[in-house]
C-alpha cells in the first residue's frame, strides 16, 4: 500500500513538471490569413489603394494638360468620371484602375496629336500647363515608387483575397503605364519647353524618371 502511494505522488510530480515545462514557453503562433502576401509584411488593400491613388494623381493632372492644349472631344467625359471616382482612403477596385487606364490612354493618343499638329498656347494655358506638369510627374514618381509593392504581393495570389483581381490587373498593366508615361514626359518637355512653359519645377520632380 505504502508503495502504491510512493509510486502515485511520482507520477502527480511528473505530470506537474511536464505542465509546467509546457506554459514556460509561448507554442508560435499561425502565420495570419489577412491580405499581406507570402513574406511580404505589406498589406495588398493598402498596396492597392495607394497604387489607384496615384495612378489617379498623374491621369487628373494628364487631363489638365490636355484641356491647356486645347481639350478634346472626350475631354468633358473623362474629367467628369474623375470627379466621380472615390478616392482616398476609399478601398480601390479593378474597375477603377480600368477606368483610369482607358483615360490615360485615351488622353495620351489626343496629346501625341496636339504636339504633332505643334498647337501654340497662349498665357493662361501655358500656366494651366505648367502647374500640371508638375502634378503629372508627381504622380508617375509616385507610382513608379509601388511598382515593386504591387510586384511583391502579386506572387502569392492566394493570400490576396479581394484584392486578386486588383493586384493583378495591376502587375499586368503598371509597367506599360509607366513606360508611356515616362516617354509621354520626355515629349512633353520638349512641346511645352518650345512654347515657353516653365518646366523648372516640373524637372525638379521628374529626376527619378531619368528623362
Amino acid at each position: 500500500m505504502k508503495q502504491s502511494r510512493i509510486i502515485t505522488s511520482m507520477v502527480a510530480i511528473s505530470f506537474g513538471l511536464c505542465v509546467g515545462s509546457v506554459q514556460a514557453f509561448d507554442l508560435p503562433k499561425l502565420p495570419g490569413t489577412g491580405n499581406s502576401s507570402g513574406g511580404s509584411t505589406e498589406n495588398a488593400g493598402d498596396v492597392v489603394k495607394n497604387t489607384r491613388n496615384t495612378i489617379f494623381s498623374f491621369v487628373k493632372a494628364k487631363t489638365g494638360l490636355l484641356a491647356a492644349m486645347g481639350g478634346s472631344e472626350q475631354l468633358a467625359a473623362q474629367q467628369k468620371l474623375l470627379e466621380g471616382m472615390k478616392a482616398g482612403d476609399a478601398a480601390a477596385s479593378k474597375d477603377d484602375l480600368e477606368t483610369l487606364v482607358t483615360i490615360d490612354k485615351s488622353a495620351t493618343d489626343e496629346i501625341n496629336k496636339k504636339v504633332a499638329a505643334n498647337v501654340k498656347l497662349d498665357a493662361n494655358n501655358k500656366a494651366m500647363a505648367g502647374s500640371s506638369m508638375v502634378e503629372y510627374i508627381k504622380g508617375l514618381v509616385a507610382s513608379k515608387k509601388l511598382l515593386s509593392s504591387i510586384q511583391n504581393v502579386a506572387k502569392n495570389p492566394m493570400s490576396l483575397g479581394a484584392n486578386a483581381g486588383a493586384v493583378a490587373y495591376l502587375a499586368k498593366e503598371l509597367p506599360g503605364l509607366l513606360s508611356s508615361g515616362t516617354s509621354t514626359t520626355s515629349t512633353l518637355f520638349k512641346y511645352l519647353g518650345s512654347n515657353g512653359v516653365d518646366l523648372s519645377q516640373a524637372k525638379k520632380e521628374a529626376a527619378d524618371l531619368g528623362v
